[in-house]
């Protein structure tokens, strides 16, 4: 087995916020552990979302951080077929079983 590791940086957490953040508000809240961003999302319910990317320019960059991992898990068994459909159309045959995201400290 062979492990990957990526490193992503230069994210646009508008625009991340603007298409997730329907998720967010409906399945992923019970799941925060930060409890900063939980208070947040429980504030941001009904706001528009000009008022959201507002609020989102005020947070800590690692809560932010957190808000993508929380979204890029979510969706991993997407983003893990998504790689390997790529993969394969290069001609490489791999296939990836899983993917995590997490925070890490610069």
């Amino acid at each position: 087995m062979i492990e990957i590791k990526m490193t992503v940086d230069d994210v646009d957490y508008e625009e991340i916020l603007e298409t997730l953040y329907p998720l967010l508000e409906e399945r992923l809240y019970n799941k925060i552990e930060n409890p900063l961003l939980a208070g947040l999302l429980s504030k941001m319910k009904g706001l528009p979302m000009v008022t959201i990317k507002a609020m989102l320019k005020t947070l800590p960059q690692k809560t932010k951080d957190e808000l993508v991992v929380l979204c890029l898990n979510y969706y991993k068994e997407n983003i893990v077929r998504m790689l390997t459909d790529t993969l394969e159309r290069h001609g490489i045959p791999l296939n990836i079983q899983d993917m995590e995201a997490v925070c890490v400290e610069e």
